[in-house]
């Protein structure tokens, strides 16, 4: 999908972009084909493409012309939840923390956010519909049972407040991008 999206994604994740991030310097996977519809991207592949490229505060440079297009095209680049990711000020890129792509084709990947919050794609990676993705927050360096809140930033809602994890059901090369709010914790109560 794309020209060679999935590639740059796990080119990425051997980079590990976190390592050279920072004010004013930043990963550059190239420019953003997410407009491209129907030569190569469709709606679920330039979604997973905008939310990683935010992900590793990359350029978000678009190959067309913004005038032109689509209002399904316009609700990924315009929307302000996720661009909030990509303008983060820790500065800090989001890195892959669990792949599964020998297996189920899930992937997870987590960046830190300035305000203590961490941003999270699941990712399905393969060409299989309905794969499952979770992410514990033991994975995150939290308390299994800190009660966290849970938005998804392409919904622009929040889906609840949970313990443990979460977990989506994703069509082929599809992504839930969240924002986790750790409301309270056990360990830090206990401090």
């Amino acid at each position: 999908y794309g020209a060679g999206t999935k590639n740059i994604i796990d080119f990425m994740a051997d980079l590990h972009p976190s390592k050279y991030n920072g004010p004013h310097a930043w990963m550059d996977p190239d420019f953003l084909e997410t407009m491209f519809e129907p030569y190569t991207m469709n709606f679920t592949n330039s979604r997973t493409e905008f939310s990683f490229w935010s992900m590793w505060s990359s350029p978000l440079l678009m190959a067309t012309d913004p005038a032109n297009l689509s209002e399904e095209k316009r609700s990924i680049v315009m929307n302000p939840e996720v661009i909030a990711i990509n303008q983060d000020l820790l500065f800090v890129s989001g890195e892959r923390i669990r792949n599964d792509n020998t297996t189920t084709g899930g992937e997870v990947w987590s960046r830190p956010l300035q305000n203590g919050d961490i941003a999270v794609i699941l990712y399905n990676s393969g060409n299989n519909d309905g794969v499952s993705v979770s992410v514990a927050w033991t994975e995150l360096g939290w308390a299994a049972d800190d009660s966290v809140l849970i938005r998804d930033l392409w919904a622009q809602k929040d889906i609840g407040t949970q313990t443990q994890g979460v977990e989506s059901v994703l069509a082929a090369h599809d992504v839930s991008m969240l924002r986790l709010t750790r409301k309270d914790s056990s360990s830090m109560a206990k401090n």
